[in-house]
């Protein structure tokens, strides 16, 4: 998940004719029998429209009688979120293929919108062959069931300006060893270089997952101990120090002016600010954020920079206090699901295979900026050629973490959106923050039994 990402990866269009209530399958005006695929569409990532027309062609040449309807949704990730769910209120408007970020899995397969991929999982044989078993699990849901094939897989950390940071005075390559290095590292650029924005992160609800995973988690995994969901006990966790510690870093940010402006926190457009004015006219210091953020910037890009290679650096967010083992990250992605509503299941499946073919893949990689999670496509020397952070990006799977993969997780989310806004305006202390998540946590969780209090 990610502005992306890291955004990563949109609106509007007609809730009529998608796939598959009751009855037949849909046709199209000509007679054929038609599939509906819903994706995103934002102007970082430009090539996943590129990849699902690839997709489409070779699709339709092979399944002669079916059409193949692209949808596309405008706008950022919490405006697809928005619209899909809206589409899957019914099995009349639902489609039948949708791009969907990881995150959203569990809360659909609870709610009965997803349909297991097992059965056909088991036929195909790049499954077994091509995905490892650490992203395959990006897709199962808690009754262990596949529901999704991976299109991208992301891991999180810091990007900085080399030309900033030497204008402060610090050292490049930067490598901070603590939060306190990063935050001294903030301080020095306000200092020296008033005209730059000395740190950046996405803390706002406007942001929706990017603020919590890019943000929150980053930190709160990175603490002694620091989780959301405790799986020993199987309970959420109510707050605590690594919670209080994880806002209290947000608030050192805001309170000493070491962050974007509030309106600029608070900006749809966030992202695009980061990517496209401030890295490339040296405006930002460091900025927390994910492997896809390069893909703003390729040549295919709405605006190409082709010396962010030269002019950028790249370094994993350390832990609190330099704990084992020293840098901490957050991986998620997307994947192509398919609607337990369709008639077409598989045809549907049939696409999505083709959607995530080594080929399709490779296209959607390369130019999106995101990890490739065939082993094919990432063994492919053109896969890195013209990205010199990919096996940056790829190693800090070693320091990863993952959200907890339960259908309660979305609304946990926006619980900690509103903890990090209320600190991000000055709303609430960090403390007082953390006491409101605590309070509200047993009500979108399944009531007091299910959380562990700290």
């Amino acid at each position: 998940m990610r502005p992306k990402l890291a955004g990563s990866l949109l609106l509007l269009t007609a809730l009529t004719a998608a796939g598959c209530g009751g009855g037949d399958a849909p046709e199209s005006s000509s007679g054929a029998k038609e599939l509906e695929v819903l994706y995103k569409v934002e102007p970082t990532w430009p090539h996943l429209e590129k990849m699902l027309t690839d997709a489409k062609k070779q699709y339709e040449a092979a399944h002669p009688g079916i059409t193949l309807k692209l949808t596309p949704v405008q706008g950022n990730n919490e405006a697809y979120y928005t619209k899909l769910a809206l589409l899957n209120r019914s099995p009349d408007s639902a489609p039948d293929v949708y791009f969907h970020d990881t995150f959203q899995v569990n809360a659909d397969v609870a709610a009965g919108k997803l349909a297991p991929l097992d059965d056909y999982l088991a036929k195909w044989p790049d499954w077994s062959s091509q995905f490892p078993d650490s992203v395959k699990q990006a897709a199962k849901g808690g009754d262990g069931k596949i529901y999704g094939v991976p299109i991208s897989t992301d891991t999180r950390g810091l990007w900085y300006s080399k030309d900033v940071l030497t204008k402060a005075g610090l050292p490049v390559p930067w490598e901070p060893k603590t939060w306190n290095d990063v935050l001294t590292a903030a301080r020095t650029i306000k200092q020296k270089v008033p005209d730059a924005i000395p740190f950046s992160m996405y803390s706002t609800k406007i942001h929706g997952e990017a603020s919590t995973m890019q943000g929150f988690e980053m930190l709160l995994y990175g603490t002694q101990g620091g989780t959301l969901y405790d799986d020993a006990q199987k309970k959420w966790v109510a707050g605590g120090k690594n919670f209080t510690d994880a806002l209290t870093f947000i608030n050192t940010i805001y309170r000493e002016n070491l962050g974007p402006k509030l309106s600029d926190a608070h900006n749809a457009k966030l992202a695009d600010k980061i990517n496209w004015e401030w890295f490339p006219k040296a405006k930002l210091g460091i900025a927390l954020d994910g492997a896809w953020a390069s893909g703003a910037w390729k040549p295919t890009s709405t605006k190409p920079w082709p010396e962010w290679k030269d002019k950028l650096g790249w370094t994993p967010m350390p832990t609190q206090n330099g704990e084992e083992p020293g840098a901490v990250s957050m991986s998620g992605g997307w994947v192509m699901a398919m609607s337990s509503y369709t008639k077409l299941k598989q045809e549907a499946f049939d696409f999505i295979t083709v959607a995530t073919n080594k080929e399709n893949s490779m296209t959607y990689s390369v130019s999106t900026g995101d990890l490739a999670p065939r082993k094919d496509v990432a063994a492919d020397p053109k896969y890195s050629a013209d990205n010199p952070s990919v096996k940056f990006w790829t190693d800090l799977a070693s320091v990863t973490h993952y959200r907890p993969a339960y259908e309660e997780y979305p609304k946990v989310s926006a619980q900690i959106q509103e903890a990090m806004e209320a600190v991000t305006t000055g709303a609430q202390t960090p403390e007082e923050a953390t006491a409101a998540y605590a309070k509200a946590l047993p009500s979108v969780v399944g009531g007091p039994d299910k959380v562990l209090a700290r």
